[in-house]
């Protein structure tokens, strides 16, 4: 890691301008797969306590969870994350021996998908689910399927700003409500805002649909 040192009551803190990002939009499909796997989201979620250093991850890692794991383990799934840019080494601490205990944190507090590895699936699903119900021929399905793109994309943007913003707030939910809730009512109140702000994309949906 290229990067000045400095020390610090005992500690060498890594001088090389990264901070933690509020959000970061995921592009990388590897990034994203990392997440998508519970052993290493485990390890991500527990870094939302601050910054760790690999013993108390393990503990935390194994603490009322099934499948424990070793510290070797967990040593190689955070090198996994490091390689991969979703956690950076934010200290080092020299210990008795001249041994050096690293600390970690994630890159950022929020990691968003990116929109276009999800949205043909999304889409096709959209599509199929109203054609079943409304009947919807084949022309007003491709108007339908540029609605929903157009849709995708703006939302996209609108979720970055809004978690770039609101940052602080949406943690103070999840302390609160957990994770899962917090993240449900946070895209529920961007979606809201989103069609507020632009009733016209509703309207021309429901046309369509009802033409």
């Amino acid at each position: 890691m290229n990067a000045n040192l400095y020390k610090l009551f005992g500690s060498i803190v890594y001088d090389s301008m990264k901070k933690q990002e509020m959000v970061r939009v995921l592009k990388d499909s590897k990034q994203a797969e990392l997440l998508e796997n519970p052993s290493y989201s485990r390890i991500i979620g527990i870094l939302r306590k601050g910054e760790l250093n690999i013993k108390e991850i393990h503990r935390l890692f194994n603490e009322n969870y099934e499948e424990k794991k070793t510290l070797t383990t967990i040593y190689r799934y955070m090198e996994k994350l490091l390689e991969n840019d979703l956690v950076f080494v934010s200290r080092e601490k020299i210990k008795r021996k001249h041994l050096i205990e690293r600390y970690y944190s994630r890159t950022a507090m929020f990691f968003l998908f990116e929109k276009e590895r999800f949205k043909k699936n999304v889409v096709n699903a959209n599509l199929e689910l109203f054609q079943q119900i409304y009947n919807v021929d084949k022309d007003s399905g491709k108007e339908l399927e540029k609605l929903f793109h157009e849709h995708g994309k703006n939302m996209c943007k609108r979720e970055v700003d809004f978690f770039e913003k609101h940052g602080k707030e949406i943690l103070g939910l999840e302390r609160k409500y957990g994770f899962k809730a917090a993240k449900e009512a946070t895209y529920t109140f961007i979606e809201l805002l989103y069609f507020r702000e632009n009733p016209e994309l509703l309207e021309r949906i429901f046309k369509i649909l009802e033409d």
